[in-house]
């Protein structure tokens, strides 16, 4: 029932016979919760990658997941493949291309250093490089998505 004091109803504290969680039981409960969550996030997280829709802007691709290897191998790539990232097989010396990277929407693909060349703000402009979203190093990737023009390569630090 409770107690009505000051016009207000207290709930009633627990009777003696209820047996109160230890801090044993409170941390197992709380470490259940935490995976349940993790779980249920996860499995939200790759119905979306999993209805990913084709990328027409760079803004259209997805922050990509910290995950191991072999899952982003197998899962996350062909995912970006799918809805429209171009693979490096099919990537072009010199070529311009626009995409998605923490830097820059537009880089120039280098195959003898297999990397992307971009320009980068950091105590002022400076050229930078990343890998393509297949060479994973643990930094910022970049994904290409369409192919831009030497007009685009040369306007970039005025956007």
């Amino acid at each position: 029932m409770g107690v009505i004091a000051l016009g207000v109803r207290f709930p009633s504290l627990p009777q003696k016979n209820k047996i109160m969680k230890t801090k044993e039981e409170a941390k197992l409960d709380f470490e259940m919760t935490v995976k349940r969550l993790r779980e249920e996030r996860e499995i939200k997280r790759k119905e979306y990658w999993n209805d990913l829709k084709p990328f027409n802007e760079p803004k259209d691709i997805p922050e990509i997941p910290r995950v191991d290897e072999k899952e982003y191998k197998e899962f996350y790539i062909p995912r970006l493949i799918k809805a429209g990232a171009i693979p490096k097989k099919d990537l072009i010396h010199g070529q311009v291309y626009i995409g998605d990277h923490r830097n820059t929407d537009i880089a120039r693909w280098n195959q003898e250093t297999n990397k992307f060349d971009h320009m980068r703000y950091k105590f002022g402009w400076m050229e930078d490089d990343c890998n393509h979203f297949e060479d994973d190093d643990g930094f910022a990737l970049f994904v290409p998505i369409k192919l831009g023009t030497e007009e685009d390569w040369t306007n970039r630090l005025t956007k």
